[in-house]
């Protein structure tokens, strides 16, 4: 059977002739991996260039010291949330789109090779939007999976035009539940429970919406998983208001913003705390410093259900949006 090899693979391997650096190599070898047709003619090729990457991973792995690679994203803004999805979900798109990111948006598989974060600005605070290779039955990191389990939640990346949609989803599904990850709506107990999957609260995000093909998508979407999920329509490309993915990530995450005010001055209503629902006084005094939570006499609070100034207790749940002038 001939090959039939794509243009996308042949400037690929012309990358990798050229090439001289283990690490060049490696990835023009991956991406001629991710291109490559995938059918009986290719069979070879593709355990060609498997045994390939495995070698130079090796040899790489040994230079450095290191047992396999390392790859960490720090933590920023309110929460730290990650794209997750098949390859073309559009999740570079999104990054690209939403935050001043620059990423590599292209019309074949696995164009990101590492995480890419960049802020989205929502009202007066932020989310890290993390871009991420995409979950492939072929080649995966393990460090994807890693900054996936240690997320404070994902945006689950389907590409609602795909007329094999079933397929592209259950892929994710069974390839994340093999690596002890689970996707769970808002309602969901998040984090490790009594077996050891870790459960990541997320969004199913019904991307390329300006697709004519896409409104069935959506509609299957919204079938398979509400009202256990989430399901939201959107397009990268089409969109420019992002206002009600910034309010769905701010409710999936439990945000509440409480504003510390100086007596005798007003509360910066610009430069929130960040805290959950749920959390107290004590809670909020420990994010703006510890002093506070060790030597607090009393606190006054601004805010829904009380008289300007009200002195509260300890253990006073907050709400979003109250302001609090701490005393020691």
């Amino acid at each position: 059977m001939p090959a039939n090899l794509t243009p996308e693979y042949r400037a690929a391997e012309e990358e990798y002739r050229k090439a001289k650096d283990p690490a060049e190599k490696l990835a023009c070898l991956e991406k001629m991996l991710s291109v490559i047709p995938k059918h009986k003619g290719t069979d070879k090729m593709q355990g060609d260039l498997k045994r390939k990457i495995s070698r130079l991973k090796e040899g790489l792995q040994k230079k450095s010291g290191k047992k396999g690679f390392s790859v960490k994203v720090e933590r920023e803004g309110a929460a730290q949330v990650v794209l997750v999805g098949a390859a073309n979900s559009g999740k570079s798109a999104l990054v690209e789109a939403t935050t001043n990111a620059k990423t590599e948006v292209a019309d074949y598989p696995i164009s990101t090779r590492l995480p890419i974060p960049g802020m989205f600005q929502f009202e007066n605070l932020q989310f890290q939007l993390v871009d991420l290779p995409p979950v492939n039955r072929d080649y995966m990191e393990p460090w994807v999976t890693d900054i996936i389990r240690n997320a404070n939640c994902a945006l689950w990346m389907v590409d609602a035009g795909d007329r094999r949609i079933e397929k592209q989803v259950s892929e994710v599904i069974e390839l994340l539940e093999q690596r002890k990850i689970r996707l769970v709506g808002k309602d969901a107990p998040a984090g490790k429970g009594s077996d050891p999957v870790r459960n990541i609260r997320s969004i199913v995000v019904a991307t390329k919406m300006d697709v004519e093909e896409a409104a069935a998508g959506l509609a299957w979407l919204q079938k398979r998983f509400e009202p256990g999920i989430q399901v939201m329509g959107l397009s990268a490309m089409g969109d420019s208001d992002f206002t009600q993915l910034g309010r769905t990530l701010f409710d999936l995450n439990r945000i509440i913003r409480v504003f510390s005010k100086t007596p005798g001055k007003n509360a910066d209503k610009s430069h929130p705390h960040i805290l959950h629902r749920g959390d107290c006084l004590m809670d909020f005094a420990r994010v703006v410093h510890k002093d506070f939570a060790e030597n607090l006499r009393y606190a006054k609070a601004w805010g829904e259900g009380m008289f300007d100034g009200q002195r509260i207790q300890r253990d006073q749940e907050l709400l979003d949006g109250f302001v609090v002038e701490l005393h020691m």
